[in-house]
């Protein structure tokens, strides 16, 4: 087992047969025995020793959830360190990958870790090509403290100036959710993504189902 894994980290497993399908019937059959098996970990919570995980194949449709065992862990890539990553000189001018570079010099000095998920994500640990000309880039912004409606908005405003279209998922310590309806919703509620399912509510650095005490 390599260090702790935590939701949108890219993992690297001992083989493709590492996972296991969360009904219990065949290993999801997308993993490619010719390339190293990189799965990224789903929300949910680690038990009896299994990281819920989600794999991704070469076609758009091809998606499964399962489980694999802690110990089948070789290497971790978390969102902030794959933003620091290059693509590969041919994928470079594919918007994603633009709307990335964009962000770096734009994100100088927040207050707060991010990082590519998605698509952009998979094929910086990987290397595998995943990323597609109309592909948008997804954001993932890590926010331990409370976000102010104002610092959301100046936030929301700066990353949807980009050349191509964000989907910036917020994660807290509780869950996560859309910054971008964050921002437009306030001060009604918003979809929160927890481990136990999506749930609405206003507060979502708040554990007690996302409500405000």
């Amino acid at each position: 087992m390599v260090g702790t894994q935590h939701v949108h980290d890219l993992i690297l497993l001992r083989s493709e047969t590492a996972v296991i399908s969360t009904g219990g019937g065949p290993t999801c059959p997308y993993l490619n025995p010719n390339q190293r098996p990189w799965v990224v970990v789903r929300r949910g919570r680690i038990s009896d020793g299994l990281i819920p995980v989600g794999v991704r194949g070469s076609q758009r449709h091809e998606r499964c959830a399962g489980f694999t065992g802690l110990s089948e862990v070789l290497e971790i890539r978390r969102p902030e360190q794959l933003r620091l990553l290059l693509a590969e000189d041919s994928r470079r001018a594919l918007q994603a990958f633009q709307t990335l570079s964009y962000l770096k010099s734009h994100l100088v000095g927040l207050d707060m870790t991010w990082g590519p998920g998605g698509s952009v994500a998979h094929e910086l640990a990987s290397g595998i090509p995943a990323v597609r000309a109309n592909s948008d880039l997804d954001l993932i912004l890590f926010a331990p403290r409370r976000l102010e409606i104002t610092e959301a908005q100046d936030l929301w405003r700066m990353i949807s100036s980009a050349p191509g279209k964000v989907d910036a998922l917020v994660e807290t310590p509780f869950c996560g959710f859309s910054l971008q309806e964050f921002v437009t919703a306030s001060p009604r509620k918003i979809l929160l993504r927890t481990s136990e399912g999506r749930i609405l509510g206003f507060n979502p650095w708040n554990p007690s189902n996302g409500e405000d005490s």
